[in-house]
Formats: structure tokens, sequence, C-alpha cells
């Protein structure tokens, strides 16, 4: 070792420590704290990955009314001119026999894709985009498939529910299939009343919209005639979250009220209100994180063993 790297770098003698003050506030809004209370209910998930051998990666997922299976394949090399990144194709199909098949027109046997199913793949995808590494695999192909085995009535505005747990699943399933990401994506579903910023929670309604507007109806109308009786105006969304990065990767929200007649007045989303409204399903989404990190860690542990004993048994029998 040489003399000069033995000498001691002196520091500005004007210096001073590097000090963090979070100027959060430490007690958040009375909406915060409405909403945060059912996060406890709101994330009973079970979850299990590696479920199907023939895919790359695959994930099972239930929450409340929603059974959700993911299965991705890939990456795979493609025929064609080069592309310096992996193409990502996402599709969604529900069952035939789940209960809403009748209502969005799938019979057994049917080969079409619905509206329905066309629009959560399109959210599918753009939620999943920004999380690939899409330029580690060039020339290759992403396939990701997600099947609904069963969920609330979409007809009765629980859409987004199914919405947020096909985008943890398939987020959940590209991880099991090894491929790299910036980082992983979960959702979650809230509902809220158009322009109502104190009215955000999460969604964990099972019975849609139709029974809910009257519950905010005869709310309203305690003490009022009949026919001072107005329309509620009731909004849902999903939001995709990439809670590393503290990123989001994608919204839909959506105003889920009943048709209005001409000249009738309509409610709005305020800056303040959509602002809330992503807080708090940005907050319901770290708290699937939690969940789907300690699945994921124990799935690693296991792999990790079964490794190590795999070694141990190839050494003894040389």
């Amino acid at each position: 070792m040489y003399l000069s790297d033995r000498r001691r770098i002196l520091v500005p003698p004007l210096s001073r420590r590097l000090t963090y003050v979070d100027e959060r506030p430490l007690s958040p809004s009375p909406a915060s704290k409405k909403a945060l209370s059912k996060l406890d209910s709101a994330h009973k998930i079970y979850l299990r990955t590696s479920l199907l051998p023939d895919a790359t990666g695959s994930a099972y997922i239930e929450h409340q009314q929603s059974k959700i299976l993911a299965l991705v394949n890939g990456p795979r090399s493609q025929k064609g001119s080069f592309s310096p990144t992996a193409k990502l194709v996402v599709d969604v199909k529900f069952l035939p026999f789940s209960s809403d098949a009748h209502v969005l027109g799938i019979q057994q046997g049917g080969g079409y894709t619905t509206s329905l199913e066309r629009t959560l793949a399109d959210f599918i995808y753009a939620s999943l985009v920004p999380s690939i590494r899409l330029g580690q695999y060039p020339k290759s192909g992403i396939s990701v498939s997600i099947v609904v085995i069963s969920g609330p009535p979409v007809w009765n505005g629980l859409v987004k529910q199914i919405g947020a747990s096909c985008v943890t699943a398939a987020s959940v399933a590209v991880v099991d299939a090894g491929i790299e990401v910036f980082d992983i994506v979960t959702a979650c579903a809230v509902k809220f009343r158009m322009g109502a910023e104190e009215q955000t929670e999460i969604d964990l309604d099972e019975r849609g919209f139709d029974q809910n507007c009257a519950d905010y109806g005869n709310k309203m109308n305690i003490g009022e005639s009949a026919g001072a009786s107005q329309p509620q105006s009731i909004g849902r969304g999903v939001v995709s979250y990439m809670a590393s990065r503290d990123e989001i990767s994608g919204f839909w929200i959506d105003d889920e009220s009943q048709e209005r007649t001409v000249g009738e007045a309509t409610s709005s989303m305020e800056g303040a209100s959509l602002i809330q409204v992503l807080k708090i399903a940005c907050d319901g989404a770290k708290e699937v994180r939690k969940l789907v990190n300690a699945v994921l860690s124990q799935v690693f542990h296991n792999c990790e063993d079964a490794s190590v004993q795999a070694a141990k048994k190839i050494k003894i029998a040389e």
C-alpha cells in the first residue's frame, strides 16, 4: 500500500450532517382514515403461483367474488423483421359457466371476444407494459392469458374489481415466469360519489350499482318529499400502482350512474377529488403488494432450498 493511500480526506470546514425532515402531516385526513380502516378486510386475498407446469409462469388469485387465473408464455422467438423490444400480447376470457355468461353473450364453444374482454385486455396491457423490461428480449413475444373463472356481476358496475384482480395476477405470473421487470404491479378498486372528496373508499361491494343507488337515495331523501329525490352519481375506478418506483402505471375511472334525461344536471370530478381517489387506491395497492412480496419471498425461498438439496444429491452421487 502506498503512503498516499493512507492519507485521510478532510471534509470541508463548514460542512454539516445531512438531516431528513418529513413534512407530511402525521394524522391522515378523515377520508383516508375511513378508507384505510377497511384495508384489513379489503385484502383478504388468496394468491398462489406456479400452478400449471406447461406454462412459463402462472398465478391464481381469489378476492371477494373474483377468481382469476393468469398464464404467461414466453419470451419466445418470433419470425419476421427484427424488433429491438419484445411484443406483449394480453387476452382475457370469461369462462362460459360464469355467472356473467348470459349477459356478456358468451356461449359454449364460441370463439369470439366480447367488448368487455377487449376493454379489460387493453387496460391490463397498459398497466403491464411500463413494468416489464421489454428491451431485454429483442425479437421475441410474451403472451399473457387471463381466465376469469368467476367474479361479481359486471352489469352492476363491479367490473373494476375484476380488473384489479386481473392486473395483480398477471404481474405476479410475469414474475413467476422469470421475466425481468422494473417493478411488480398491484391494483386496487375504489368507489366514490362524483364531486364528493370525502366519500371515497375501497370497493368491497358485492351487490352492484342498483342496490347502492337505492341505498344512497334513501340516505339523501330522509325528510324530503318523494318528488325531490335526485339520482346519485356513483363512480368506480381501478388504479394500477408500482410501489417500489412509486408510479401509477394505469387507471380506469368511470361514472357508472344510471342514464339521465336530456337537460338533467350531471356531477363532475374535481381535481382534488381525483387526487383523493388515486391516493386511496394507491394505499390499497400498497397493502396488496405486501401480500405479493410475502408470497414471492416464500416461493423463492422454497426454490433455493430445492436447489441446495439437488446439489447435495449430485455431490453424493459423484
